[in-house]
């Protein structure tokens, strides 16, 4: 599968913050923000340093949508604060997860949630619960907003011995921080073959392969199945999506 990369270049922090909110909402998985190299007569002068905000969006059905929805609202931003006109470029698989990798530092959420890349040392921590994520190509990174929320959520929520089932869980970050904090059993589902390869990597990387079961399946897959008892359920998708599953009775 291939990605689109869209990147808009600006140059103070409040217009990277409104390009941001718009990525978070939009882009598949949030925004990434990369300060670019400037010019020393640019800082003489007193410029603030440029910064490249970019997401992604996978080339699948319905993209063009989203693209031509992002290009509407930055042309409409770049009417009040001081940005680029967006950049596009398409990108194989291999090359978007190399580009987004680099991007990635380990990164505490809530109490106890530490999330890295495999191959990044960190102190020891105690107390803490650090779980290795390898994202590739689903990016569920703790990088969006939605995602802390959520995470944030499972460690106020999540008791020992309960039960959830994540749905759409693309690398499986809310699965295996419900696992490590408590939960005995997790059912994550995506309808997305690569998310449900990508998770079961990180489910079995992080030893969690007991608690956890990945199964390429959605909403809809579940009515054929005994219906399931849970505790809980995570759902970090768009608003619209999760309506439509309550219409057809996940509660």
């Amino acid at each position: 599968m291939n990605w689109l990369e869209i990147s808009v270049e600006v140059d103070d922090d409040e217009s990277a913050e409104v390009v941001g909110r718009l990525f978070d909402d939009w882009g598949h998985g949030g925004a990434v923000h990369e300060q670019l190299l400037f010019d020393e007569q640019r800082v003489i002068h007193g410029g603030s340093p440029v910064t490249m905000v970019k997401t992604y969006l996978p080339l699948i059905l319905g993209h063009e949508e989203r693209r031509l929805h992002l290009e509407k609202e930055l042309l409409r931003l770049a009417e009040q604060y001081p940005l680029t006109h967006p950049q596009f470029r398409e990108l194989e698989e291999q090359d978007w997860a190399t580009a987004w990798r680099s991007y990635f530092q380990p990164q505490r959420i809530g109490e106890r949630l530490v999330f890295k890349l495999p191959d990044q040392n960190i102190p020891a921590l105690n107390d803490h619960i650090v779980i290795d994520l390898e994202p590739g190509m689903a990016f569920g990174t703790g990088l969006h907003a939605t995602t802390r929320m959520c995470l944030l959520c499972l460690e106020e929520l999540v008791r020992d011995g309960e039960s959830v089932l994540d749905m759409g869980t693309g690398s499986g970050i809310l699965a295996m921080a419900a696992a490590r904090l408590g939960a005995r059993r997790v059912l994550a589902l995506d309808s997305d073959p690569t998310a449900v390869r990508v998770a079961r990597n990180n489910v079995s990387m992080n030893r969690l392969t007991e608690i956890v079961e990945v199964q390429e399946g959605s909403l809809d897959s579940l009515a054929g199945m005994p219906r399931p008892s849970c505790d809980g359920i995570t759902i970090n998708i768009v608003a619209e999506v999760i309506a439509n599953m309550t219409e057809k009775g996940l509660t």
